[in-house]
């Protein structure tokens, strides 16, 4: 019988374990791969809460516009009478005419609407005397009304904290703004 002799087999020769360059590249790609994870929890966060605060926004625009819907003969007869500044003008005496047994009339109406629409960006009626209960809808949140006869302009504006990674700092504020114009008829 012939005699094998033992050569070396190329795929004999099988490494046992694994060395420490291949364990440290797991590593980085790991790493990396969980990095840009986190990276797109944190954009897909704040886009939904960008998306939160612009529909707050549209329904408080449109809640001001049902609401001048309501008393349109009265804002038709005096465009002016609608215009509001949430930070700027002072709010309407504090009535509540909804309850009253007469009822409301157009003007006690429009100081009701002008202010509980105020109550979404200031403590109008007190509740946060302390600083601790009150907290507006839309952080740093203004609403305005303006008209030019018929054609009423509402605006809505609030400050957003966004990440800003290719400044020098963690995060910028940035302010937002939603607008609705509208033709309002009798």
């Amino acid at each position: 019988m012939p005699m094998i002799i033992n050569s070396v087999r190329p795929w004999a020769r099988m490494q046992a374990g694994v060395s420490m360059l291949e364990v440290l590249i797991a590593l980085v790609l790991i790493t990396t791969a969980l990095l840009g994870a986190t990276a797109l929890q944190i954009t897909g966060l704040q886009n939904n809460r960008s998306a939160y605060y612009r529909s707050q926004a549209s329904l408080l625009a449109y809640d001001m516009a049902d609401r001048l819907r309501v008393n349109a003969g009265y804002a038709l007869a005096n465009s002016s009478a609608y215009a509001f500044h949430s930070e700027n003008d002072p709010l309407p005496s504090a009535t509540s005419c909804i309850t009253d047994i007469n009822g409301c009339t157009d003007g006690s109406l429009r100081d009701q609407d002008l202010r509980e629409w105020a109550e979404n960006f200031k403590d109008v009626t007190g509740i946060g005397h302390d600083g601790a209960d009150y907290r507006p809808l839309l952080p740093g949140g203004v609403g305005s009304v303006t008209a030019s006869g018929s054609l009423y302009s509402i605006t809505v504006s609030w400050d957003e904290v966004d990440w800003n990674v290719g400044g020098g700092s963690n995060k910028s504020t940035e302010s937002k703004q939603f607008s609705l114009d509208f033709n309002l008829t009798d």
